[in-house]
């Protein structure tokens, strides 16, 4: 049987930590460590890889869902305005050219929309990598209510 590090009791070889003084017990070559796969990503690169565009959906859902970024507000955050950005994006691109069809320049006008959105990606994703936040107006709020109320 191993020994405690910090305080020499015995402890059972596949404890993680000591039963006498509760510190951490280091693993043996024996039973492997499993890695969680987001162990190496910061906060700030969790909350760019939260707005590459269009494709960002999916970190944000992953990041969302995970235990390491349940209580990091800032990466719950930039992840909920980043599905709230990526459904204004799916509602313009497929329902926009529809409902501007009795408009003049009507194709025109859902790509501008659509490529506004696009810039606005851009410009969080900037925006994050220099750890500042912002806050869209709408969209931004959403985002803060739905945080505050995952908490």
């Amino acid at each position: 049987m191993p020994f405690c590090t910090n305080c020499g009791k015995q402890v059972h070889a596949s404890a993680s930590f000591c039963a006498n003084c509760g510190a951490a017990q280091p693993r043996s070559a024996g039973h492997p460590q499993t890695e969680d796969l987001l162990d190496g990503i910061s906060d700030r690169t969790a909350s760019i890889l939260c707005y590459i565009p269009v494709f960002g959906i999916i970190p944000s859902i992953v990041f969302l869902a995970s235990q390491k970024f349940r209580y990091k507000q800032r990466v719950r955050f930039n992840a909920f305005q980043s599905v709230y950005l990526f459904v204004a994006w799916l509602i313009v691109s497929s329902t926009g050219p529809f409902f501007l069809f009795g408009l003049p320049f009507h194709r025109s006008l859902a790509s501008l929309l659509e490529t506004l959105l696009v810039i606005c990606w851009i410009f969080l994703l900037v925006k994050a990598s220099h750890s500042e936040q912002v806050h869209l107006p709408i969209l931004g709020d959403l985002a803060a209510r739905s945080t505050s109320e995952q908490l």
